[in-house]
């Protein structure tokens, strides 16, 4: 993931990604304002990759169930690692996980978490392939169920306690961060924007 050279006046520190605005990050917001730049949440002004994620992903809608389980799943591979990370090893999971097809993951058995395990593009923790496994046949009796993995998202608790609740109560490897980091991916709950962020102030899509 290419990291994007800061201007002059920029600080040079590390910044926490997907996290609400500091006043170091209002700070260096303002000269890139005075600079022309459009205003973004300052992690993903950092890396060319991270401002994608941020643009057109993070808290946009899925545009199917096996878009949900995908967002579900990195944030899950997530847990315990930096999002960077994750981020740059994305395109390898996509491959190593078929795309993410919930079906497909579903009927994994142990000679796939063998070759995940043996993947240097994907984490290769066995409890989270493991969980990766068990939550998509999770999702293919929530599909049974409710007709979709959607519905049933929609169809969580209101309040964001409630939903996490609910995520970890359904799902293995779902923590709270994790279902709150998923839940902001998925735009089931508004994500942290900063304030000056161009995305800042909108409506979640779940909510219309």
């Amino acid at each position: 993931m290419a990291t994007q050279s800061a201007p002059a006046g920029i600080s040079k520190r590390r910044v926490p990604l997907r996290k609400p605005m500091t006043p170091d990050d209002l700070a260096d917001a303002r000269v890139r304002e005075a600079l022309g730049e459009t205003g973004r949440c300052e992690w993903a002004q950092r890396h060319q990759g991270l401002m994608q994620y941020h643009d057109d992903v993070w808290g946009e809608r899925p545009a199917n169930d096996d878009e949900f389980f995908e967002r579900l799943l990195l944030e899950i591979f997530h847990a315990g690692l930096s999002w960077t990370l994750i981020w740059n090893k994305h395109q390898g999971i996509r491959d190593a996980y078929d795309g993410f097809d919930i079906n497909a993951v579903a009927a994994y058995g142990s000679a796939d978490i063998a070759r995940l395990l043996d993947d240097p593009n994907v984490i290769r923790s066995e409890r989270k392939i493991v969980a990766a496994i068990e939550n998509a046949r999770t999702v293919q009796e929530i599909q049974d169920r409710d007709g979709s993995f959607q519905h049933f998202l929609l169809g969580l608790p209101s309040g964001l306690n409630g939903k996490i609740n609910s995520l970890k109560k359904t799902f293995r490897f779902m923590g709270p961060g994790t279902s709150r980091g998923f839940l902001e991916s998925a735009g089931l709950v508004a994500p942290p924007h900063h304030d000056y962020c161009f995305k800042s102030g909108r409506d979640v899509w779940s909510a219309a």
